[in-house]
């Protein structure tokens, strides 16, 4: 940036890239890039959490909100701009899924390249995401200003990705997970390290997460695994 930018204000020094070059790269000695977590939270203490708020019937529309936006979070490991995209005119129900596709552009958006997430039955109904959220909608159908599928559960509009990061970072902090620690982007690496440690393929993951190769998963959240089961089947199975 500093080479191609600086000499179009008559900066000369920046033809001079030696010194540059070399302080660089002693900030990048002194201070090399880490991963922001070293350890993660277990899927497991989640669950559980998640698993004790039913029936569904029973719930307040904010546990009902919490539970379907993060059982989602688990199931498909999205980021929180793609939650806060989820569209119902862009739904699509099968027997086994749920399927969105995308109109908005989102961070690995690509021109021609059409982008989904899909949300798998399981057999546990009462951690299904797809059971879950096909109830969700439901719920507030009579009530939604706002074609998204998560609302706020005063108003009813609509939601932006901020207030979707702070309703996960809830309910790990009711779930007894150290929110001082972490936040909201954490669900991607405790889900994905959780699916192939239980025996999900990297290709999955890696298709699932939307990375483009394993290179980050490897460097910061590989475990040692074998089999091949579909994603939401390895992150939820005991």
């Amino acid at each position: 940036m500093l080479f191609q930018t600086l000499p179009f204000f008559g900066n000369s020094w920046c033809k001079d890239t030696t010194l540059v070059a070399r302080f660089m790269k002693s900030v990048f000695r002194h201070k090399p890039p880490r991963p922001k977590y070293v350890m993660t939270w277990d899927v497991s203490v989640v669950l559980r959490y998640l698993q004790s708020l039913v029936p569904l019937s029973k719930l307040s529309l904010k546990l009902l909100t919490f539970k379907t936006l993060a059982l989602i979070a688990l199931a498909t490991a999205p980021r929180a701009q793609t939650l806060c995209a989820l569209d119902l005119n862009n739904m699509f129900v099968q027997q086994q899924a749920v399927v969105f596709t995308f109109t908005d552009i989102l961070k690995t958006s690509k021109a021609g390249q059409c982008c989904s997430l899909k949300v798998e039955h399981y057999s546990n109904e009462k951690i299904c995401a797809m059971h879950t959220l096909l109830y969700y909608i439901q719920k507030t159908s009579s009530l939604r200003f706002s074609d998204k599928v998560f609302v706020s559960y005063v108003t009813f509009h609509s939601v932006t990705t901020s207030t979707l990061a702070r309703w996960l970072k809830t309910v790990l902090e009711l779930s007894g997970i150290d929110t001082s620690v972490y936040k909201a982007h954490s669900y991607r690496g405790a889900s994905t390290s959780a699916a192939y440690s239980r025996g999900c393929s990297m290709n999955t993951i890696i298709s699932q997460a939307d990375w483009k190769s394993d290179k980050n998963f490897k460097k910061f959240y590989c475990r040692h695994s074998e089999g091949d089961l579909s994603y939401s089947s390895a992150v939820f199975g005991q």
